[in-house]
């Protein structure tokens, strides 16, 4: 499996070494600038609004909640941290839980569309203010 997200936003970034880091994914996180995304299926302005999950093929991940298109965003989200450790396995099934899953969404969205406004708490300014999407 494959986590595809923008390289160029150091936001972006920045969550995704954390999540690599602190939650040991089985999946492999990649900038989808790194790749080509027509390899994986996935229109290159998709990926500037949001993270997709993939397998190696391309195809949206097998399983009892396989969907097509790929889940993207939140969902995605869920996914990579469901193939983590013990701790990512909680918060991603917490996050792809029913009651959640809405208003995850729509907190992703919010987040996705305001990115270039912010920077990841953990890196200094110069690192995690920049962001290739101005405005989406």
């Amino acid at each position: 499996m494959v986590l595809l997200y923008d390289g160029d936003c150091g936001f972006c970034t920045g969550w995704a070494d954390f999540g690599r880091r602190r939650f040991a994914p089985e999946v492999r996180i990649v900038p989808w600038q790194s790749v080509d995304p027509e390899v994986y299926g996935v229109p290159e302005e998709r990926l500037l609004r949001e993270v997709v999950l993939v397998d190696e093929a391309g195809h949206a991940p097998a399983g009892p909640r396989a969907v097509t298109p790929p889940p993207g965003g939140a969902m995605a989200i869920a996914g990579t941290l469901r193939s983590g450790n013990r701790a990512g396995r909680l918060l991603g099934r917490a996050l792809g839980a029913r009651p959640v899953r809405r208003p995850a969404a729509a907190v992703y969205r919010l987040v996705s569309r305001n990115r270039y406004r912010l920077r990841f708490p953990l890196l200094p300014a110069r690192q995690g203010a920049s962001c290739s999407t101005t405005r989406s």
